[in-house]
């Protein structure tokens, strides 16, 4: 289909992407679908998450265990996760690969919870602007988006804004090498160097994704070398029963030998 074309019918944003991104973006939607939601779904405003606390915590110890009142700050950082897998791979798509901007305002999205777990996203039908290669401009909504839903899960816990930054960080960076393996996309005109640069926008704010992935040399040979290291650790960890570390989790860096050889994540 072609994305230069103008429409208010509702439109799958997977349509708009290669077969390898377009399976992260099956429940991102332009306009809100016809489909009937199912039994257990609620829509709601983007910003009025922080009302759904309850739920989003309820779902996270169904699926980690825990104690919401203990291990808020753990289970919200995992639970944005499964948000950021929605809005980073739309931001990208648009950003990245159509060159073209894409309102994400929190005010004008909405999400669909299940359960409390995040299943669908829809912006506003016009919500893809016509191209441009101003990168500043086209990524501009995917950061709002990420500063504003940061700010509110961060709100509902003692957390460091800068967990949930490193969260989406490690996903955008996976992504953007995705990108970059696509025919004709090797090039990829600097985004990642101004995405995740020292400062973003014309006015040089810090940017809270700068280089969310370190490639470092480990001390252990179970590692692999270079380690592919987030610089900031999700805090599973923290979850009673919780003790399999993901991949680039850098606490593994300062494990001991016997203690590697227990994670499932080097085997």
């Amino acid at each position: 289909m072609n994305p230069d074309s103008a429409s208010n019918i509702s439109q799958c944003l997977a349509v708009f992407a290669p077969a390898s991104i377009a399976q992260y973006l099956q429940n991102v939607w332009l306009g809100a679908p016809d489909q009937v939601l199912e039994t257990n779904d609620v829509s709601i405003p983007l910003l009025s998450l922080r009302a759904h606390r309850n739920a989003l915590l309820d779902a996270m110890v169904h699926h980690y265990g825990g104690d919401p009142r203990l291990h808020a700050r753990a289970l919200l950082s995992q639970w944005s996760k499964y948000y950021f897998g929605l809005a980073a791979p739309a931001g990208i798509l648009a950003a990245r690969l159509l060159r073209r901007p894409l309102d994400m305002s929190p005010a004008r999205t909405r999400l669909v919870l299940r359960e409390g777990m995040p299943v669908a996203l829809h912006f506003t039908a016009d919500a893809l602007k016509p191209r441009t290669n101003n990168a500043t401009l086209n990524y501009a909504g995917l950061i709002e988006h990420l500063d504003a839903v940061i700010e509110m899960l961060a709100g509902m816990t003692r957390i460091a804004p800068r967990v949930l930054w490193s969260n989406v960080g490690n996903l955008l960076d996976y992504l953007m090498e995705q990108c970059a393996l696509l025919p004709g996309e090797a090039d990829d005109h600097g985004d990642a160097a101004w995405l995740f640069g020292s400062s973003l926008g014309e006015n040089g704010e810090p940017n809270p994704l700068r280089m969310p992935i370190r490639q470092m040399k480990p001390r252990s040979a179970l590692l692999p070398n270079p380690f592919r290291a987030r610089r900031v650790c999700c805090v599973r960890y923290e979850i009673p029963g919780e003790t399999q570390l993901c991949s680039s989790c850098p606490l593994l860096l300062t494990m001991p030998d016997d203690e590697l050889a227990l994670q499932e994540a080097i085997a």
